[in-house]
């Protein structure tokens, strides 16, 4: 194995290991995402790591789409790992709504807040830490803020304060929910407006760089052979990983306009 190889190999290994915030949430029970961002960048590494002792043994346009290969398969992993993150945060961010509404209904009805809690963990997962704390005599308001810095439970935090504001000085806590939810309900219908109108950006930028792909097939429809002067000469796999990379290029700056009007 060369100096390069071992060298990726090893970050390749510490991005990958979770951290130890994971490791912590984990033996303490914690159900959180265990997502890892930085696997796609340690899967590029892996990728490199098997790659180098070839460097030698392969001519430089195989190795040079080896290389834009390894490249294109470690972005689009993590544009899908981006999309999959961005659709669980939305269904938490549903899902804290309805989580709210349920409780205020039962506030509402006469039952006690650690019931309602106790009631709502099982359905609700990220409510089972403040269930916890509500049946041990713990601080729920902490255990709230705490959850709320998952990607989608911002609202937690408003939960939190009103929580605290209840049990410090005895306001209605469900006449505070109801109005919590309300603006819940309003925040979700505008997201939804806005992905919408986000959608077909989204889809064009991806269809544009996959476009030149039918331009290939259409070459070789014709007669010609693009794919063998694209991988079998240097001037076509430069002209290929040129390509590739203004591709994902674009594809990125199209999901960085998205993200930024999410916002």
């Amino acid at each position: 194995m060369t100096p390069i190889a071992a060298l990726a190999a090893a970050v390749a290994v510490l991005l990958w290991r979770p951290p130890g915030r994971w490791l912590v949430r984990q033996r303490l029970g914690c159900t959180r995402s265990s997502s890892n961002s930085r696997a796609p960048l340690a899967l590029g590494l892996v990728s490199l790591s098997l790659i180098a002792p070839l460097t030698f043994a392969v001519s430089a346009p195989r190795l040079i789409l080896a290389l834009t290969a390894c490249l294109v398969a470690t972005f689009v992993t993590r544009v899908v790992h981006d999309g999959r993150s961005r659709r669980r945060a939305g269904a938490r961010s549903t899902a804290v709504a309805e989580s709210i509404g349920l409780m205020a209904a039962e506030l509402r009805a006469g039952n006690l807040p650690q019931r309602v809690l106790a009631g709502l963990a099982p359905d609700f997962e990220f409510l089972a830490p403040a269930a916890r704390a509500a049946d041990l005599g713990g601080d729920v308001p902490a255990a709230l803020l705490d959850a709320s810095s998952e990607p989608g439970a911002e609202l937690l935090a408003e939960l939190s304060g009103a929580w605290y504001v209840a049990d410090r000085a005895g306001a209605p806590l469900a006449r505070i929910l109801d109005r919590l939810e309300q603006t819940a309900r309003e925040d979700l219908e505008i997201e939804r407006e806005v992905q919408s109108g986000l959608a077909p950006a989204r889809a064009t930028g991806r269809l544009m760089a996959v476009l030149p792909l039918f331009g290939l097939a259409l070459g070789s429809g014709m007669g010609g052979d693009p794919v063998a002067i694209l991988t079998s000469t240097l001037p076509g796999a430069l002209c290929l990983a040129a390509g590739s990379a203004l591709a994902c290029a674009g594809v990125a700056w199209v999901e960085r306009i998205a993200t930024t009007g999410e916002q």
